[in-house]
């Protein structure tokens, strides 16, 4: 271990209780995850075997985890370091789980983030499949890593750094995550403080993330390294993400459902990761228009003369932006700030051009609310979102299918809509008659449709009074 570095791990505990910041990191793991599953596998067949492919590298790196033999995993505790019992087991816990997370950021680094996502719902599922319940303990251990690198990679350089006899020295990512470990993992007997002294067990845990990262580098890098391409046809089995994406929203609406077309009805690991990857690239090019839209509105010192046009021009564009991000769906929470923020920058300024004008102040305030609205009626659901996407998922054929597999709630949220629009009257009586007569050929030829009969009456008691009349003449 180097020197400086060292110095910085190794000084006295109570002066870096006072000096050193405490960052405290979120993540949402359950209060009672156990991660003590390792200790009683007995241990997993395929462990030794060399893996020609992704699926079995993921099958021999569950084997070398639930193994108490097999290295990097064996040795994730420094020689030298000793834990109190009820400390040994959070350390552990967080040297073996940021061993895992190496593996899946060098799988990452080869085969791309949406690849190391299905890789890594693998190994939860093959680890269900070895210990059952053992997949989200692993996935949540997995995720708190991630998160605590992210946070590590967040946070300002000064915030992490202290002053040790007069000298500036920035804080080693393994202290960092070592602290956030201890801070936040459930079974930590320093889950949930704010900071505090942690008995030099951040020092401790620290060394042995490092440690863990000399013995597992090597052999991660050659297993991975020794990988073909990534070809996710060969994995038996996947996980829908938690919030999909537009076209794996749609992919997810036809798996294995009767409402759809049998060659409809498949759907394959392959198919899957093409729309990952598909929405993945949309979100990435939203992303980057709003990276050249805000260095284009910051390029600009001041205001022009005809400003009005120049800002209404951010606007629009801005809300075409919130709109295809709407419609892309998936992990996006985080872009949606970001176009806000650049959004309410862009509105401050216009408000201050127009202090002076409390009427148009007025009138501005009655157009943001219009649009806000407006948003909010178009894009009211999944199905919605995605039927005004310029490049739809959903087939005119399967619109249909497609809202039938909607919850009733969100169901009650589309027609609702559809019923406040007259143009798009004729849209919902069309709707209801099909969703009929596709219901009644499914039941015919036996299969069940759950909340079939609630999502009916939603189509028959929502119909606008214009087409209610139009019936009745």
């Amino acid at each position: 271990m180097p020197a400086r570095t060292q110095t910085a791990m190794i000084g006295e505990t109570s002066k870096r209780a006072r000096i050193a910041p405490r960052i405290v990191f979120l993540c949402s793991v359950e209060d009672n995850v156990d991660w003590k599953f390792w200790n009683k596998s007995s241990p997993s067949q395929g462990a030794s075997d060399s893996a020609s492919d992704t699926y079995g590298a993921l099958r021999k790196l569950l084997g070398m985890l639930m193994r108490a033999d097999a290295p990097p995993f064996s040795n994730w505790n420094m020689a030298g370091i000793v834990f109190t019992p009820e400390v040994e087991n959070t350390a552990q816990s967080a040297t073996k789980g940021y061993a895992l997370a190496l593996w899946f950021w060098l799988f990452a680094e080869k085969h791309g983030v949406v690849a190391a996502r299905m890789a890594r719902d693998t190994f939860c599922l093959l680890a269900d499949e070895a210990q059952p319940a053992t997949g989200d303990v692993l996935d949540a251990l997995i995720e708190l890593e991630n998160r605590l690198i992210q946070s590590f990679d967040a946070t300002p350089v000064e915030q992490r750094s202290f002053l040790l006899e007069g000298q500036p020295l920035e804080l080693p990512m393994e202290f960092v995550l070592a602290t956030g470990f201890l801070l936040q993992a459930p079974d930590s007997p320093y889950y949930g403080r704010a900071g505090g002294d942690l008995e030099g067990n951040d020092i401790r845990v620290a060394a042995c993330l490092r440690n863990a990262t000399e013995h597992a580098m090597p052999l991660f890098r050659e297993m991975v390294r020794g990988l073909p391409e990534f070809d996710a046809h060969a994995l038996p089995q996947w996980k829908w993400s938690a919030t999909p994406g537009a076209i794996e929203r749609h992919l997810q609406r036809r798996y294995n459902n009767p409402l759809f077309p049998l060659h409809r009805q498949v759907v394959t690991s392959k198919d899957v990761y093409e729309a990952r990857l598909a929405d993945h690239q949309t979100a990435a090019e939203i992303r980057k228009e709003l990276t050249d839209l805000t260095s284009e509105f910051y390029a600009h010192n001041e205001l022009p003369a005809d400003w009005h046009p120049f800002l209404n021009g951010f606007r629009e564009r801005l809300d075409a932006l919130e709109d295809r991000r709407l419609m892309t769906g998936g992990e996006t929470a985080a872009l949606g700030a970001a176009i806000a923020e650049m959004r309410g920058n862009v509105m401050t300024l216009w408000r201050s051009a127009l202090e002076n004008n409390r009427q148009s102040l007025s009138a501005l305030d009655a157009a943001e609310a219009r649009e806000h609205r407006r948003r909010a009626t178009l894009h009211a659901t999944d199905w919605m979102r995605q039927l005004r996407s310029h490049s739809s998922p959903i087939p005119p054929q399967e619109v249909v299918a497609a809202l039938l597999s909607d919850t009733p709630a969100e169901m009650e949220a589309a027609v609702s809509v559809l019923k406040s629009e007259p143009e798009l009257h004729g849209t919902l009586e069309n709707c209801r008659s099909y969703a009929h007569r596709l219901v009644a050929e499914v039941r015919a030829s036996g299969h069940p449709l759950a909340d079939i009969d609630e999502k009916l009456r939603i189509l028959d008691e929502t119909q606008p009074k214009a087409l209610e009349q139009d019936d009745a003449s």
